[in-house]
């Protein structure tokens, strides 16, 4: 069996991005599909595809790590998120490949470890009670046991009135929601210093938060490491770091007790497997970053099935929009945890007629109107 074409797709739905996926053919009729992460320009990313998909046509689609190796050194210097992608979203069709021609589901023919994966949603608003309200429905309809949500301020306003805000946050909603849910929150990299850093993930740890995640840049291994000698809280971080390297320097510093590897970035899943097998002698957790399509969804529930020391997965409900349409199925959550099904490969297909009616568009990651867009001087701001 040869590689015989290398497509992509981008398309735009509900979210403020595209989602771009990539689709394999062989000589025998067998395809397979994965997607490529929004890394910002998504024309750039398929152009990469397009690029050393010359160097991928022709070889046996079961030698995933030949082909990787072959796409990550035979560029000149190391690519960035945008070669990283590439290599991720091609490994990933190779993955669904290799479950059709073995008849297996993908976490099947890995091993599966667990019947089941524990998955946590989002919740946003101004204060705990307005979290809440957006909450609630959720737990209702999906069950869920945990969640993570963001602190508004934090990063913008001056730091007394961000810590306010992040205490009123997690008290109102521990004591609504009570102690087993777990409450997780995500700072989105927003402050520069790991003094603001420490200060307000000590404000909430009477509140037992599940994880802080990216209160800092991950860019600074040393700022982690200062970071986390002063907390007791559990730290997260991950999805910016997309080398095999940095991952094992971010493990070896001890930092961080969750890692946070996007499957799109770090290598598909047969880079996911190699950080998530250095994590484990460590007993470092992965809750795999997942904010995106429906596909890479299920895509990570796969690799969560089949990896022993995974944790809650990031998850939204995606059997209900636009976004439940890019695919052929859709895996539900139930009681708060997901499972995919026994389909062959990811068990689900593209829906090409529909990639073709929605067109993608160019985006900014914020809106370059809003205030929040930039610091109290006009600067933009890290986002």
């Amino acid at each position: 069996m040869k590689i015989t074409n290398v497509t992509t797709y981008s398309v735009h739905t509900t979210q403020f991005r595209n989602f771009n996926f990539v689709r394999i053919d062989t000589d025998e009729g067998v395809h397979g599909v994965g997607e490529l992460f929004c890394v910002g320009a998504d024309a750039a990313v398929a152009e990469m595809v397009h690029y050393v998909s010359e160097w991928v046509i022709g070889m046996d689609p079961l030698d995933r790590e030949r082909i990787q190796k072959r796409i990550l050194n035979y560029s000149r210097f190391e690519g960035g998120s945008v070669l990283r992608t590439a290599a991720s979203g091609i490994d990933l069709a190779l993955w669904d490949i290799a479950g059709k021609i073995a008849n297996l589901p993908v976490y099947k023919l890995l091993g599966a470890v667990r019947d089941k994966v524990p998955v946590y949603c989002h919740a946003m608003g101004r204060n705990s009670q307005e979290t809440l309200e957006n909450l609630q429905p959720k737990i209702d309809k999906y069950g869920y046991k945990a969640v993570k949500v963001g602190i508004r301020g934090a990063g913008y306003l001056p730091e007394g009135e961000a810590i306010n805000e992040a205490v009123e946050m997690f008290s109102g909603l521990r004591k609504a929601l009570g102690d087993a849910f777990e409450i997780g929150t995500d700072l989105q990299t927003k402050i520069y210093t790991p003094a603001e850093a420490i200060n307000i993930t000590n404000a909430i740890e009477p509140y037992r938060p599940f994880f802080v995640e990216e209160a800092i840049r991950p860019d600074n291994l040393r700022n982690w490491v200062e970071y986390a000698s002063k907390t007791n809280v559990r730290l997260a971080t991950g999805e910016q770091i997309f080398t095999p390297q940095l991952f094992e320097e971010l493990i070896q510093s001890h930092a961080v007790t969750i890692l946070q590897p996007d499957i799109l970035l770090v290598g598909g899943m047969t880079g996911m497997r190699k950080i998530a097998a250095m994590a484990e002698p460590s007993f470092r957790l992965i809750s795999p970053h997942n904010p995106l399509s429906t596909l890479a969804n299920c895509i990570n529930v796969h690799f969560c099935m089949s990896t022993y020391n995974t944790t809650f997965l990031e998850n939204e409900p995606r059997e209900e929009g636009l976004d439940a349409e890019l695919v052929t199925d859709v895996l539900k959550v139930e009681d708060g945890f997901i499972k995919p099904n026994d389909k062959p490969g990811w068990g689900m297909d593209l829906n090409y007629d529909f990639l073709k009616e929605h067109e993608a568009i160019v985006w900014s990651r914020v809106n370059l109107k809003s205030p929040r867009a930039y610091t109290s001087d006009g600067a933009p701001h890290i986002m």
